[in-house]
């Protein structure tokens, strides 16, 4: 069966590398450029068979960024889902609010080990 992760990044180059990888390793991945549609995606999957098991969330985006994200996500339960904050810039979130924080540029085996850990 496979997983579905939301990777939301507004560097295509990196989404498309990240994708590929997690999509040859077997999971299902939903691209998002930034957190308006990562938000979107959510609330129309409603905590149904289309959500994602994991969300990969860029902190620094365009229009709605990663922390924005983050607080939709602490303020309606049926956004919930576990997410690895990925970041070049920025402190590391609280804990509580994401399940782990890689700092950019981040080694994909250890992004690839904690999605497995994750989902």
């Amino acid at each position: 069966m496979e997983k579905t992760v939301l990777l939301v990044d507004d560097d295509l180059v990196l989404r498309d590398l990240v994708q590929d990888v997690l999509e040859n390793e077997g999971y299902d991945v939903i691209p998002a450029a930034d957190g308006r549609q990562a938000l979107e995606y959510l609330r129309t999957s409603g905590g149904g068979v289309d959500a994602p098991a994991l969300m990969i969330l860029d902190l620094m985006m365009p229009l709605v960024n990663g922390w924005q994200v983050l607080d939709a996500i602490q303020s309606d339960p049926s956004l919930q889902a576990p997410v690895i904050v990925v970041s070049a810039s920025g402190p590391a979130p609280h804990e509580g609010v994401a399940a782990t924080y890689l700092r950019k540029p981040f080694n994909l085996t250890e992004l690839l080990d904690t999605v497995h850990e994750r989902c």
